[in-house]
This record gives structure tokens, C-alpha cells and sequence, in this order.
């Protein structure tokens, strides 16, 4: 299995708040969900935080099968029509995107 993570670093913009976590909740899950090689999607919103993590507001965890799922959604018209929608809520948050794709070991 492997998972590609995208990590929202900082906050929403003041008065976005709600508007930004129903686009993730709403729109960005959803649609993600449908496109080729995704086996599944969750959002995950800090609520306790421990040890002084860093300063994520929402990590968003897309699940697949292998390495050449990500690549196919990746490479996939339905990701890049998406892409511009994300682009427009990133306009109500204050900080980055960033990704990391990882191999997933499970205990035996």
C-alpha cells in the first residue's frame, strides 16, 4: 500500500474558517475519491497536539494500492481539473501545500 499526504501548513484566513474545512470536507474528499487508482481518502484535523508538532491545520491522506496508483491518478485529467479548484481555496488559507508519498509497512 502507499499513501500520498498532503499537509495545509498554517491556518485559514480570518472569517474562512468554516468555508475552508467544508471545501476539504465537502469538495477535495469527494472529488478525490474519484479519480483513477485511489483506494481511499480521509481528511485529518489536529484537535490535541503533543511535543510541539508543526503548525498543520489539516492533512489530507489519499490511499492506494501501489506506487503506480499514484502515478495514474497523478497523470489523470480528473487531478488537474481539480487542481484549479484547490488553487482557489488556497486563496483562504494563510501558509502551504505540500505532499509526501509514502511506501506503507504494516506489522505482522
Amino acid at each position: 500500500m502507499w499513501i500520498r499526504s498532503a499537509f495545509w501548513l498554517g491556518q485559514p484566513r480570518p472569517g474562512f474558517e468554516q468555508a475552508f474545512a467544508e471545501a476539504i470536507d465537502g469538495e477535495i474528499l469527494a472529488g478525490l475519491r474519484t479519480l483513477p487508482g485511489v483506494r481511499g481518502v480521509q481528511a485529518l484535523w489536529p484537535r490535541r497536539l503533543e511535543d510541539s508538532p508543526p503548525a498543520i491545520h489539516c492533512q489530507i491522506l489519499v490511499t492506494f494500492d501501489d506506487e503506480a496508483g499514484i502515478d495514474t491518478m497523478l497523470a489523470s485529467p480528473g487531478r488537474a481539473a481539480m487542481r484549479a479548484r484547490v488553487r482557489e481555496i488556497a486563496q483562504m488559507f494563510d501558509g502551504a501545500i505540500s505532499h509526501i508519498d509514502y511506501a506503507v509497512t504494516q506489522a505482522r
